[in-house]
Parts: C-alpha cells; sequence; structure tokens
C-alpha cells in the first residue's frame, strides 16, 4: 500500500485538493453563485488538464479518439450545460478507475518482480568470506552458499548435500534434496547446511532471469481477442460520439429542449468509455501467465495460451520427456538353476570395465543389491557388439544375441549372457517410463485433447513399448532429427484441423519445436537453445503441468470471453436508459467504474485453480 501512495502521490493529490474545491463550490453556491462557479472551474482544471491534453495528443499524433477523449467531451459538455458539479466528479471518477486499474496490474506483476528481489545480486566464492558482484562471477567458478541463504547463480552442486526451496522456480512446495551431481537454480533456498555449487550459467541467463524476462514478454505479445478489442476500441469510440451528437440534435430539431438532449448526450459520452474491456482481457491473459510462472510453468505470451487452449494434438518426445534418460535395468530373466542375482553379477563381472551406458546401468543395478563384483581376467570388447573374460566361474560372454552365440531370441536394448557357452539369461536394459507419464496422457485426454502421439529415434520395440503403456494414439520409431519434422508433418496432414504441440528437449527436436502451433522444452533436462526456441517452457520436467498450462490457458479465455459479453452487454444497457430516462452524468460514470472494477476483480482470477483441479 505505501509503494502504491508513493507512486501515485501526485494523482491523489490532485484528487484530493479537487474534492475539497468541489466541496468549496457547494458551500460558497448558497451565498455567491459566481464564486461556486470559479472554484467548481479551478476544481476541473486541476483534474482534466492532464487527461484533455493527452486526448489532444493522441489524436494529432495517432490518429486515435481513445476514451481520454471520450471523458474529455462528455465533462466539457457538462460545463457547457451548466452541469460544473457533474463536470468534476466525472474525471475525478476518472482517475478513480485508472488507479484502481493501476492496483491490479502491480498485483499482476507481483510475482514476477518478487523474483526479482530474491535473487541475490552478490555471490560468495570458494574459501572467501568476501561476497562479490554475482554477474561477475564466471562459468565454472566455485561458490558457497551457506544454510538459510539463497542461491545465485545457476549450477551443479560439487560438495555437501542438503536440501532446497525450489518454490520460487518449480512452483512445488516440498523441499528438495541435493547432493553431489544436483542441479540447483538461482533464486532457490538453501534450507539445510552448505553446499558448493560449480557455475553453469551467467546470472543474466540463470532461470529466474528466464522467468522474469519471458514473463515480462508477455505483455508485448497480444491475443486475438486483444487485437480484437484494441480494432473495436478504434471504430467504436468514433461511433459513440457519433451516436451521441444525433441524440443531441434529432430530439432538439424535433422540439425537444436541447439543453435536456444535450445533458442525455454527454451522459451517453460518459458511460461509453471501453475502460473494462481495454483494461480487462489483456490484464485476464497476463494474470494467467504470472500464475502458470508460479507453478513453473513459462508462457512466452498472452498469444501462446490462445493457442495452448485450441490444442486438439499433441506430439511428444519420448526419451527424457516421457522417460527417464538414465539407462536403467528394466529386466532380469534367468534360465535353469541360475538366480537372478546370479545373473546380474556375471553380467558386471563382464561389464565392469566398460564406460558404455548399458555397463554403467548394470553396474549401478548390482550396487543397488550390494552385489561384491570380482574382476576377472582377460577382457576383451567388441564395439557395438558385447564383452568377454574369464572369471572363477568360467568364460563369461555379454552382449547381443549374434555375439554370445547359440541365442534365437532378440530382444531391444537387452544383454544375453552365456558362461562356458551356455545360455543362463539375459538382463533388459531401458529407459523407466516417469512415474507421472501416464497421469498427464489420462488428465490431457479429460481436457478433449484428440490425438496424443510418441516421436522417438529409438528402435521400434522399445518406442511401441511405451506406446502401449501409455495407451498413445500412434508412434513413430527410428527418426533421425530430420525425419521427426516429417513425422509432424504427416500428423498435421492427417489431420486437416489440428492444432499441435511439440513436447521435447534436445537440439534434435528444434525443428519439431519451431513448426507446432506451441513449442513445449523440459527445462532442466532441456538444452539452453530448445529453452529458446519453444513457446512453454516447464521448469522442473513435470510432465503433468503440461495438462495444467491448458487449464490456466482455458481458465484465461472464459474469463476474457465473460469480461467482454458482460462490458458490451451492461454497457448497452445503461447507454440505453441514458437515453431513455432522466440518467445523471454522475450516475453514468459510477456505472462505468464499476464495471470496470468487476471486470478487473474477475480478470484478477485468471490462471487460479481449485487446488483439487491441479
Amino acid at each position: 500500500m505505501k509503494s502504491f501512495v508513493k507512486e501515485n502521490k501526485t494523482t491523489l493529490i490532485k484528487i484530493l485538493i479537487s474534492v475539497l474545491f468541489i466541496i468549496g463550490a457547494v458551500v460558497a453556491d448558497i451565498y455567491n453563485a459566481q464564486l461556486s462557479f470559479v472554484l467548481y472551474i479551478i476544481s476541473y482544471i486541476l483534474v482534466a488538464y492532464e487527461i484533455i491534453f493527452k486526448a489532444i495528443k493522441e489524436l494529432f499524433k495517432k490518429a486515435e479518439v481513445s476514451e481520454k477523449m471520450l471523458m474529455t467531451i462528455a465533462s466539457l459538455g457538462a460545463i457547457i450545460t451548466e452541469a460544473y458539479f457533474e463536470a468534476s466528479l466525472v474525471i475525478i471518477l476518472y482517475l478513480i478507475g485508472e488507479l484502481i486499474e493501476d492496483v491490479a496490474k502491480d498485483g499482476s506483476r507481483k510475482s514476477i518482480k518478487n523474483l526479482q528481489s530474491i535473487r541475490p545480486d552478490k555471490a560468495r566464492l570458494k574459501g572467501s568470506e568476501e561476497l562479490v558482484d554475482a554477474g561477475k562471477v564466471g562459468i565454472g567458478d566455485i561458490i558457497e552458499v551457506y544454510a538459510g541463504e539463497r542461491i545465485p547463480l545457476d549450477g551443479i552442486v560439487v560438495g555437501g548435500a542438503g536440501s532446497v526451496d525450489t518454490s520460487v522456480i518449480t512452483g512445488e512446495s516440498l523441499p528438495l534434496d541435493v547432493r553431489n551431481g544436483s542441479e540447483v537454480f538461482a533464486g532457490c533456498l538453501n534450507i539445510q547446511s552448505p553446499i558448493l555449487i560449480e557455475v553453469k550459467r551467467e546470472l543474466n541467463k540463470s532461470a529466474a532471469q528466464r522467468i522474469i524476462d519471458m514473463s515480462e514478454m508477455a505483455l508485448e505479445k497480444k491475443t486475438k481477442r486483444e487485437r480484437f478489442i484494441k480494432k473495436f476500441a478504434k471504430f467504436y469510440t468514433p461511433i459513440v460520439i457519433l451516436c451521441a451528437i444525433l441524440v443531441a440534435l434529432i430530439p432538439s430539431l424535433l422540439g425537444g429542449n436541447i439543453t435536456e438532449w444535450a445533458y442525455k448526450a454527454f451522459a451517453m459520452l460518459a458511460i461509453s468509455c471501453p475502460c473494462a474491456l481495454v483494461i480487462s482481457v489483456p490484464l485476464a491473459y497476463f494474470c494467467a501467465v504470472g500464475q502458470a510462472s508460479k507453478n513453473g510453468i513459462l508462457i512466452k505470451g498472452a498469444g501462446v495460451l490462445e493457442q495452448l487452449d485450441s490444442l486438439n494434438t499433441i506430439a511428444f518426445d519420448k526419451t527424457g520427456t516421457l522417460t527417464i534418460s538414465d539407462l536403467h535395468v528394466t529386466k532380469l530373466e534367468a534360465t535353469g538353476d541360475f538366480t537372478k542375482i546370479k545373473l546380474l553379477e556375471l553380467v558386471c563381472i563382464a561389464e565392469c570395465k566398460s564406460n558404455h551406458p548399458i555397463a554403467v546401468a548394470v553396474t549401478k543395478e548390482a550396487e543397488r543389491f550390494k552385489i561384491n563384483i570380482k574382476e576377472g581376467t582377460n577382457y576383451q570388447e567388441k564395439a557395438g557388439m558385447g564383452v568377454e573374460c574369464d572369471s572363477e566361474y568360467g568364460h563369461i560372454k555379454a552382449g547381443s544375441n549374434i555375439f554370445v552365440g547359440g541365442v534365437s531370441q532378440s530382444s531391444a536394448g537387452s544383454v544375453f549372457v552365456t558362461l562356458d557357452g551356455k545360455y543362463v539369461g539375459y538382463v533388459g536394459v531401458g529407459d523407466n517410463i516417469k512415474q507421472n507419464s501416464k497421469k498427464a496422457f489420462d488428465q490431457l485426454r479429460k481436457l478433449d485433447v484428440e490425438k496424443l502421439i510418441i516421436l522417438s529415434g529409438d528402435k521400434k520395440s522399445k518406442v511401441d513399448a511405451v506406446a502401449s503403456a501409455l495407451f498413445a494414439d500412434g508412434a513413430y520409431s527410428q527418426l533421425l532429427p530430420e525425419n521427426k519434422l516429417d513425422a509432424i508433418e504427416d500428423i498435421i496432414s492427417g489431420k486437416p484441423d489440428a492444432k499441435i504441440a511439440y513436447c521435447g528437449d534436445g537440439i534434435n527436436d528444434l525443428p519439431c519445436l519451431a513448426r507446432a502451433d506451441v513449442g513445449i522444452s523440459m527445462g532442466t533436462v532441456g538444452s539452453d537453445a530448445a529453452v529458446e526456441k519453444s513457446d512453454v517452457v516447464i521448469m522442473d520436467d513435470d510432465i503433468e503441468k503440461i495438462p495444467l498450462a491448458i487449464k490456466i490457458a482455458r481458465s484465461a479465455k472464459r474469463i476474457a470471453t465473460f469480461n467482454i459479453v458482460f462490458s458490451i452487454s451492461l454497457k448497452v444497457i445503461i447507454l440505453a436508459l441514458s437515453v431513455l430516462i432522466n440518467f445523471s452524468m454522475v450516475g453514468a460514470v459510477l456505472a462505468d467504474v464499476g464495471i470496470l472494477l468487476v471486470a478487473i476483480l474477475n480478470s484478477l482470477r485468471a490462471g487460479r485453480l481449485p487446488k483439487n483441479k491441479n
């Protein structure tokens, strides 16, 4: 409240002094009409001169007849018809309406501005207690963040462990446990113990700064509804002025009281201000963008919200988006008297000296079961085929079915194992489906997204398995980067009315992100290029945020549409009343401010969903 008063101090003082002059004029009218007139004029000039100047400037420089011109004509008309009290009050109420607008905009900007204030400007280099300018810390530098301090720069934890409050970036309320290798973001709060962080992004490219930049970008990009309202206002205002002239002239020429009908015409102008439309529709979309950012969803512009609302098809990259990109052991199938644990031990003996991703995956699995691996001898690795070695159990071969020999079955992502030439089983390795991928797909179907399709460069059997588990409507496999774009074109050609989104995280996804109506990238695992090219960024890689983004977009559309219908309908009714009955100019302006206030309050709800519907 203090900041609001400080920012609008001049306007508030002008309103207060003008009101005092009006009170003085009302009292003076009892004793001296001329003094009362002078006080009314001073009151009017005090609050109206700036509006009149801006209205004339817009008329000559932009050829626009704005709402300020409507208020100028209405208030000057009130003076001509000797409605001095109404003339000043019309302008005062208009200024109050503008202040209400400022309060609403300030409120919707608050979450974005908070990011700027909570991101520290200083950083502590490792081994030094002295704080330095965070903007001067380079990539690769090690910084130390104590418990209770906010992280100043994005990076990777290289020392210490603890918990971090990431709510400002991801929208998640639960703290995130971090240790060596964990990624952390500027603005997040270290709540447990000191940690060392290797800086990965400069200050102006941090996650917090990207939220600020992308959210503010929303103000620059207009939706179709916003563009419609702007065009509507350009035609609407001159038409209203013409109607007001006709209302004043026609009845007067037919014998009516010219003062009475002129007053009605000026009251009509006062109620006709399109403020509620011009303000509330963009505000609804801006508030929705702000709400999305609170939930860890960066939406690059209000126009993107409109596209999200109309989506009926979504294509997903598989690895890293729907599945966990790190390989994991998915199956252990042993034969004969061999147990699954013994099979895993044999594979690890063969793979323990290899740095192949499959070798890393089976070694991690052995560590999980606390298997003590005894190294073998005479290791040999055949690239793309497998490895073999001698061990205390005999000669082990692990790899493709062709490499180990004598195995008739074939399975993508499998490591087949023989011991002294005898087949003992296989280990399945793959990327696991994320726990919430199925939930996200189910929610998207409930939102009437008709087609959910998976695109991947992976083998057909693995892609089909993921598609089957998620009940996807289609799947494209073994795609080279350039083939992914062909797949998008194929989807679009098969569905001419397709409004398509593409969700991916890598550089190879850039063409698809650009081609789709809405490009969605994962902010944590995604490449910087993918994040920059996309329209929506999911900061914490939670795929359930995609249906949430659609819900927020639909909330904004619902509220913007209501404001349009509500404002126009009510204004038409009041305009008719102002002509048909004795409707005072003050009443007209109060009605206009009332419509504006209702529309603004409604816009502030945009993007806010009941917790049980998130």
